[in-house]
């Protein structure tokens, strides 16, 4: 037999990933003041300026206080004038930054911590001031909120991988975050495809936004998503406390849609039939667990998100709370192969052995899609992380609150 083990509600992730640039300013000072230098400061031995030269205009501005640490210092030359070096430092600490080659302007690249003062030093030529030196105060967070990129609830975004055509972007939060703050955290977001494709990002709940465009993505695909969430002011003293990218790609288009009538599965690569197999899905039906709660016994359906998959997995009944000797859904640990999960809620693709009667002919499974031997490895090969699994005629539709919906959600309500 198989089961449907039951995942524990699941919490943020402390590590995530912030996507995307965010303009921010201060509490008490703009973080997008320039200060510029006055005539006479440093410079021209004189204290005089030269006819025509330029002005040196820093961001922050000086004295600056309640910096948001996401925010970058900026120094820019105005008229003639032209950068030659600017060190931003705390203490002995460097942040690290780039000069434009035609020395007009200068940013940084560094992070700056939180409740810190820096000092920055501009060198120049041909402007009023030849040294200019400000000093700025970054923001004390009251509170500091975590997040992570990922693949899934149970995996992270892997830069570099290859992902199936129906992958979402996650960004996960450890904390929960108001309707504010949710408008302020997007803005930090960013995703680009090639070739370009028109998406959206969409909260599945207070923690968690997921991204995908109208249509799955297209094979051959390279998607750069960010999440440059440090140092962004998502409320009064509540900021973002990690920044994370991922650069992944899309495989060839794999479609497998289950039909739980017919008791077949048909494989699609790239929208051509590869491969018709048979199959056993859910028996149907509910009954309830020992602590009260309802279980049932249907393949859910809608589209399926490949999830993970192992070659060994061993399920229980007592996994979804069936831990009654005498109860008719009640079985011990079994081991079964060639596993691809494709729900928190315990439904996989995977090999049975023990019942290979009902393949092709009855449903007698606790929520798997069964195979036969001569297909479980055919499926196991093929479907990687982000492939879809499409089961039709089905009581019960999938739901966040047991897989990733995502693309059970029309795009008019995405």
């Amino acid at each position: 037999m198989t089961n449907r083990p039951r995942i524990a509600p699941l919490t943020a992730v402390a590590t995530f990933v912030a996507l995307g640039a965010m303009l921010l300013s201060g509490c008490s000072a703009s973080a997008q003041a320039h200060w510029t230098s006055s005539p006479g400061a440093s410079g021209a031995a004189n204290g005089t300026a030269a006819a025509g030269a330029g002005d040196i205009t820093i961001a922050p501005a000086s004295s600056a206080a309640d910096v948001a640490p996401g925010s970058p210092v900026t120094v820019n030359a105005t008229g003639t004038a032209t950068v030659t070096s600017v060190t931003l430092t705390h203490g002995s600490t460097k942040v690290a930054g780039t000069l434009a080659a035609d020395g007009h302007s200068w940013k940084s690249t560094g992070k700056l911590a939180f409740d810190t003062t820096y000092t920055v030093t501009v060198n120049a030529t041909n402007a009023r001031n030849a040294t200019t030196t400000t000093t700025f105060h970054t923001a004390k967070a009251t509170k500091k909120i975590n997040s992570n990129l990922e693949a899934n609830l149970m995996n992270s975004l892997k830069s570099g991988a290859t992902y199936g055509v129906g992958q979402v972007l996650i960004v996960h939060f450890a904390k929960s975050l108001t309707k504010a703050q949710q408008t302020k955290a997007v803005a930090a977001l960013t995703v680009k495809s090639t070739p370009a494709v028109e998406g959206k990002w969409h909260w599945v709940n207070s923690q968690q936004v997921d991204y995908r465009g109208e249509k799955y993505w297209a094979t051959g695909s390279t998607i750069t998503v960010a999440a440059n969430l440090y140092g962004v002011e998502l409320s009064s003293g509540v900021y973002g406390n990690s920044n994370s990218h991922a650069t992944i790609h899309i495989g060839d288009k794999h479609v497998a849609i289950a039909d739980n009538t017919k008791h077949v599965m048909k494989v699609y690569v790239n929208d051509k039939l590869t491969r018709t197999v048979k199959v056993s899905m859910g028996m149907g039906g509910t009954t309830r667990a020992q602590d009260g709660s309802l279980v049932n016994y249907w393949t859910r359906n809608g589209p399926h998100i490949v999830i993970q998959k192992s070659l060994a997995v061993t399920m229980s009944s007592a996994s979804y709370g069936i831990t009654d000797k005498n109860s008719p859904y009640f079985y011990a640990p079994e081991t079964v192969k060639d596993a691809v999960r494709i729900s928190y809620s315990g439904e996989f693709v995977h090999l049975r052995t023990w019942t290979v009667g009902d393949i092709g002919k009855r449903n007698s499974s606790h929520g798997c899609i069964n195979v036969g031997i001569a297909d479980s490895m055919y499926m196991y090969n093929l479907l990687r992380p982000g492939d879809i699994v499409d089961v039709i005629n089905s009581k019960a539709t999938v739901s966040f609150a047991n897989t990733q919906a995502d693309w059970e959600i029309s795009w008019s309500k995405w």
